[in-house]
């Protein structure tokens, strides 16, 4: 009997993206590999939890040994897919851009229909074709991170090097090009060099009250006023994830106003983070030549870069879709007289029917919404709910999972450094309020709406894992030491522990 694995969970999700991305790694991605390992899929879901995802064993080892053999043996067809992949990114953006600016109130059925379907058409094209490199490869024991370690080893060892391995490992490993949050806190530095450089400005933002600050924002020159509105229009979208919600404007006037009250430099932090990519490819260029690297070599870091940036660029391009998606489903809720949470519960394929009102079951969208799986297989989705989802479910066989109970776990070492703290599990933004400065952040998984959390964190420790997750993106740019694929942590820690952090072994010792 086939065996079905664990391979996802992702908190504050609905199937507004579960479907398109089941579908994408089903059917789409055959791109890297020139075939087929996946065949079908199951996605749990309970409200806005997705409790797991779970692939075909057999076919899962078959997805990431293919695609690290592609890697090894045809790195220019790899980088070319990754090409591939990055210019339907940028369209993706692009064609997000123009979806926020229709109105959608005048549009005809019609029309709303055919902006939902563009809307979807680029979300499709943008995921499927690199989904192997930038997921599947790291998602069930590190493999491609446990490879590059190895060779990292070997290298040093053959050089007869004392550099520590997690330390050149994060370097050859760390990109080029600068992250979309980057962006965002350059940008946003440089509002507060305006402020800072404004007398006016200044005394208002050095304020505490939010409220105050926003009741004087008049009294600054109007061109300074504009520009902070600006950058608030253009990066509010950035803690969205899949069901937001966004920043408000009173988020940016409390973060500018705790920068100026603290007297930061902005110039020097400006000038740090703009000159991160070249401080990267330097460091690389100089281990190239320390550690006596071959071609082959150097390419296969480099193949590790890429796909580092190329999974946060698509992360981010999906996250801006996401906010723009919920003005449609706003207008096909309001036109249907149903909730915005019902409306992602509609799949894809009833989006149509639905707005032409040839579709629609208020009680089926509840039930999908107590608990509800969605079964991809092929081309073919199918949601089952209720007694049916548990009836499939029975006829299914799962590979059960083991929790240890042990004083250590162990994990990917994704940024280097030695601490110790007090852990507190942070997994979606209500638990941000836990968070002080210089404990240990311990999460399933982290995203762009917990970056508050990690810049305070002493260390990072995930359970998901690999080079290319979130939190070792991040903890590469804040220089924070971060372990990660644990699978466990989130199990096996709780509030209040004393833990000291190895991160260049990828250790955790729980201390009693």
């Amino acid at each position: 009997m086939k065996i079905f694995k664990k391979n996802i969970e992702i908190q504050r999700v609905a199937y507004h993206m579960s479907v398109p991305v089941l579908y994408d790694m089903i059917n789409l991605h055959q791109k890297m590999n020139n075939k087929t390992t996946l065949t079908q899929g199951i996605w749990l879901q309970k409200n806005y939890h997705n409790l797991a995802t779970y692939f075909l064993v057999d076919e899962l080892r078959d997805t990431i040994n293919t695609t690290i053999q592609t890697i090894l043996k045809k790195p220019k067809h790899v980088r070319m897919v990754h090409k591939l992949t990055e210019d339907y990114t940028n369209k993706y953006f692009n064609s997000s851009r123009e979806i926020e600016k229709e109105n959608l109130e005048k549009i005809s059925d019609s029309k709303l229909i055919n902006v939902y379907k563009k809307w979807m058409y680029w979300t499709n094209k943008h995921h499927g074709p690199a989904i192997t490199t930038t997921w599947f490869i790291d998602s069930d024991g590190e493999d491609f991170s446990k490879l590059l370690l190895n060779l990292t080893e070997n290298i040093i060892k053959r050089n007869s090097s004392k550099l520590s391995t997690a330390e050149v490992f994060s370097e050859l490993t760390t990109p080029e090009r600068i992250s979309m949050d980057i962006k965002e806190e350059i940008e946003s530095l440089k509002i507060v060099r305006l402020i800072q450089n404004n007398k006016k400005a200044q005394k208002i933002f050095k304020q505490k009250n939010v409220e105050k600050v926003k009741s004087n924002l008049d009294q600054i020159d109007i061109k300074l006023k504009n520009k902070l509105v600006k950058h608030y229009k253009k990066w509010l979208w950035m803690p969205y994830t899949y069901i937001g919600p966004a920043y408000d404007l009173d988020y940016y006037l409390m973060a500018w106003s705790g920068l100026i009250r603290e007297k930061v430099d902005a110039k020097k932090h400006i000038n740090k983070l703009q000159n991160m990519g070249k401080v990267a490819k330097s460091k690389k260029e100089e281990l190239y030549k320390q550690l006596s690297m071959s071609p082959k070599e150097i390419e296969l870091f480099a193949i590790a870069s890429e796909i580092i940036y190329l999974k946060s660029y698509r992360k981010s391009a999906m996250f801006y879709a996401c906010f723009v998606l919920e003005k449609i489903h706003k207008e096909i809720g309001k036109r249907l007289n149903i909730s915005l949470k019902q409306v992602r519960f509609i799949a894809t394929w009833e989006m149509e029917e639905a707005i032409n009102k040839n579709y629609f079951s208020e009680h089926e969208l509840n039930e999908r919404i107590k608990f509800s799986l969605l079964h991809q297989k092929g081309l073919k989705g199918t949601i089952y709910t209720g007694v049916k989802a548990k009836a499939f479910l029975k006829k299914q066989k799962f590979e059960k999972e083991k929790i240890i109970k042990t004083n250590n776990l162990n994990g990917t070492p994704a940024c280097p450094g030695k601490t110790k703290g007090v852990v507190k599990i942070i997994n979606c933004p209500e638990d941000m309020v836990k968070m002080e400065k210089d404990d240990v952040m311990v999460a399933l998984t982290t995203y762009p709406a917990l970056l508050p959390a990690m810049k305070k964190a002493s260390a990072i420790i995930t359970d998901d894992g690999g080079i290319t997750c979130h939190a070792a993106i991040v903890a590469r740019e804040l220089k924070t030491p971060c372990i990660v694929g644990t699978k466990i942590a989130t199990k096996v820690l709780k509030d209040g522990d004393k833990v000291e952090v190895d991160a260049d072994n990828g250790i955790v010792k729980i201390l009693k």
